[in-house]
């Protein structure tokens, strides 16, 4: 079912998932975005900004460093993308973990 799924869906941005809960976390993200005006998403936001800010001052932090394309980026760039990088794994994995609840939940509901 998967592989008929991916052979007429091609996805607009993420890569190639490699099991069911994969396709459904990326299909629920591509079409559920973060919406950044609730209260936690400002609270987020501003959180954010502020290591942004901090990592600007610190030492070293203008220095640049390669890029994943091979463009020149400052160092405290990297590494806010290496922090959302590992943010993401942590909120994919929790969805996935979610799901597994939910549908655990659901299945014992119906053999009552």
């Amino acid at each position: 079912m998967l592989e008929e799924y991916l052979k007429k869906t091609e996805p607009e941005y993420y890569p190639p998932v490699e099991n069911l809960l994969d396709l459904i976390y990326e299909h629920y993200t591509e079409k559920n975005p973060v919406e950044k005006n609730t209260v936690a998403g400002k609270a987020a936001k501003t959180k954010e900004k502020e290591l942004e800010e901090w990592l600007r001052g610190l030492d070293g932090m203008d220095r640049l460093v390669d890029d994943y394309i091979g463009d020149k980026i400052p160092l405290w760039e990297k590494i806010m993308d290496r922090q959302g990088t590992v943010c993401c794994a942590w909120e994919k994995t929790a969805f996935e973990e979610g799901l597994k609840v939910g549908m655990r939940l659901m299945v014992e509901a119906y053999s009552l």
